[in-house]
């Protein structure tokens, strides 16, 4: 499966430790093997990885890149216009994209009626 990653929300230093990290080099898609940088494809800050997996996985493996660089200021969304997408936003920027995580799961909702309804359901199970 191929995932973007939508870093355009950050500063330029933080970027580049995201990016350059062993946890998601591996799975970073490059046009030339011998090129050191896997980034020359970039695209305005969006960044295109092939993981082998579901796009919760690697969501986790980008969180946990965020918290092993101590990056706790920025939180990990799905872009809900587009599949497959990731995107790292401020954690007070989210609600200006009208995505609306779930205070207990992470879950991202299109609404605040959404994630209120959705968060209801935690109560139950």
């Amino acid at each position: 499966m191929i995932i973007k990653v939508d870093l355009n929300f950050l500063p330029e230093n933080l970027r580049s430790l995201i990016i350059k990290s062993k946890v998601l080099n591996q799975y970073a898609i490059n046009i030339e093997e011998d090129v050191p940088e896997r980034y020359e494809e970039k695209s305005g800050g969006i960044y295109k990885f092939e993981f082998n997996g579901y796009l919760s996985g690697f969501k986790d493996l980008l969180k946990l890149v965020l918290q092993n660089n101590s990056i706790n200021d920025y939180v990990v969304a799905e872009d809900l216009q587009y599949d497959n997408t990731l995107v790292v936003l401020k954690d007070g920027d989210i609600q200006q994209l009208d995505i609306w995580l779930c205070d207990i799961c992470g879950l991202a909702c299109a609404s605040e009626d959404e994630k209120y309804i959705h968060q209801r359901i935690h109560y139950f199970i």
